[in-house]
């Protein structure tokens, strides 16, 4: 959990919550029982900034200092700042109440009182923290707390896409990013054959290429039968084309079309590499197993390599027979099936151009 300056005896259920809220950029604060306040996050300390938060502060201080401040910006109290202060302490004790601020700034807020008397109040700025999608203008489409929490699950979510080496992105049937992962925003950024129009589309940098990416990303998005999955490829700038999945969104994606770019695929000297250190095979092994699975036949690797046909073959044995219990069986193209999935997991560095 988040390391926060909260006292010892705080619950540990309001010291989670107070948490959660600190990690997204929200407002918390948390009192004991007798209402005094015993932590108040940056953000609040900024949206509150009339409060002088240096000294002692109870409830009580902070909702009529608001007050004053709102009354100083123009507004008018329906009923006195006594009245207001008496009727919100009744009811704080409530176990847990939701409620929307209109000062100093617009606030989705949620009350909760926990069992030992102690309390926390949570305030959170919609567009802020990326919450607006969860609400309409005037009610909470379900409790704030939990809107967070979703939001929580969405950043662990994207952080999960952004550490692979997959390309993805979500593009809806007009063509503009909905979103996209590190390793898209990378080929966009080197222009490795993707590009963003002035019109905010996306498009194929080969001008063939996005003709037919715009007709696949709208039909896989409308879910046009025969058209919801499409592979296709995506010229670029020098070396192998992208390869290219698109299909229809589903779920929460409805409505959108799911892109993935397949990952450069590893080069026979890298493939050898890693079937030398971490699969066991030996050198000569898998040398020749990397130029097979690269789609080379046993004669061309026998000729790049300079030894016999004879000699290749003994070594690819060997090498898939090492292999066996990995790629369940001994053919070339469970070999070369097998190193697409080694491309697919072994995070090369997408350094764009390059290969």
């Amino acid at each position: 959990m988040l390391a926060l300056d909260l006292p010892a005896d705080t619950p540990p259920a309001l010291a989670e919550m107070a948490a959660l809220a600190v990690r997204i950029g929200s407002s918390a604060a948390v009192f004991d029982c007798s209402d005094r306040l015993k932590f108040a996050s940056d953000h609040l300390r900024n949206v509150y900034s009339f409060c002088d938060f240096s000294g002692p502060l109870t409830f009580d201080d902070i909702l009529l200092t608001s007050l004053k401040h709102e009354v100083a910006a123009g507004a008018t109290l329906q009923e006195s700042p006594a009245d207001k202060l008496a009727r919100t302490k009744v009811r704080r004790r409530i176990e847990r109440m939701e409620f929307i601020r209109t000062f100093p700034v617009q606030l989705m807020c949620l009350h909760w009182m926990h069992h030992s008397g102690w309390s926390i109040q949570i305030r959170a700025e919609p567009k802020h923290i990326g919450l607006s999608s969860f609400f309409d203008d005037e009610v909470p489409a379900f409790g704030l707390l939990e809107a967070l929490r979703r939001r929580e699950e969405m950043a662990q979510r994207a952080a999960v896409l952004d550490s692979i080496d997959l390309a993805i992105a979500v593009v809806g049937p007009e063509g503009r990013i909905r979103y996209e992962n590190a390793a898209f925003s990378a080929l966009l950024s080197c222009g490795d054959g993707f590009v963003i129009d002035d019109g905010g589309r996306l498009r194929a940098a080969d001008c063939v290429d996005s003709q037919h990416l715009g007709k696949a990303v709208a039909s896989a998005a409308l879910g046009w039968p025969g058209r919801r999955s499409v592979t296709m490829c995506v010229r670029r700038g020098c070396g192998d084309p992208h390869i290219l999945s698109i299909s229809q969104g589903l779920g929460a994606l409805a409505g959108s079309a799911v892109l993935v770019v397949a990952p450069v695929a590893l080069g026979p000297e890298d493939l050898a590499n890693v079937l030398y250190r971490d699969f066991g095979l030996t050198e000569a092994q898998s040398e020749a197993a990397a130029l097979v699975a690269s789609g080379l036949s046993p004669e061309e690797a026998a000729q790049r390599l300079d030894k016999s046909k004879e000699t290749i073959r003994t070594q690819l044995k060997g090498g898939i027979s090492r292999l066996d219990s990995v790629i369940g069986g001994s053919t070339q193209a469970r070999l070369s099936r097998f190193a697409a999935v080694l491309s697919s997991i072994a995070g090369v560095a997408r350094n764009c151009g390059r290969r």
